[in-house]
């Protein structure tokens, strides 16, 4: 079995295939969680490039691992690596996507009642926090398909298994990010 192994592609290699991961999946973490924090006041857009780069890039890489690994005929991964989607799923859902004052505040107008302090929001108020909520949800939703999505190549590339954790901490701060900005922009009182 050791003379096959050898013509394997790279990433089809149990040992290199799972140091790769290791360090594509940490790295993606890493970034995610970083980025996080450095990004708390910069755009939308700044943001979502900063965390949503990595997850690709560990996407991208788990895309190829399965290919090649479906390619040579390499065995299945393990069924326990499903762990790391089922993290993936669990983070998903706890981690809070409403921050601060917000939490647990699903409509706009209640989300400008708390941040206005008055019983009729403005209309201004009204169509940000809207775009926030709707934009944030957007975010949520599709991080979760993006996790299930990851789990149907979960069996064939490992890598892909563990890659949905980073996947779900960038798609949860680029959710909880819209609320945030929300939140900068009537603390400075635009």
């Amino acid at each position: 079995m050791a003379e096959m192994t050898s013509e394997w592609p790279l990433l089809a290699k149990p040992w290199a295939g799972g140091m790769a991961g290791w360090l594509v999946v940490f790295g993606a973490m890493v970034v995610d969680l970083v980025g996080g924090i450095v990004t708390n006041p910069a755009s939308a857009l700044v943001t979502t490039l900063v965390l949503g780069l990595p997850t690709a890039i560990v996407v991208g890489f788990s895309v190829v691992q399965f290919q090649q690994a479906r390619s040579c005929g390499a065995e299945p991964a393990s069924w326990w690596h499903l762990a790391g989607v089922a993290a993936a799923a669990f983070t998903w859902v706890v981690w809070p996507t409403h921050p601060g004052v917000l939490y647990g505040v699903g409509s706009a107008r209640r989300a400008c009642i708390v941040l206005q302090g008055k019983p009729r929001p403005t209309a201004d108020c009204l169509a940000r926090a809207a775009h926030a909520i709707d934009s944030g949800n957007i975010a949520w939703w599709l991080t979760g398909a993006l996790i299930v999505l990851i789990a149907l190549l979960a069996r064939r590339s490992r890598m892909a298994a563990w890659a949905a954790i980073p996947t779900a901490f960038a798609g949860c701060l680029i959710a909880t990010h819209f609320l945030e900005l929300l939140l900068l922009q009537f603390h400075r009182g635009g």
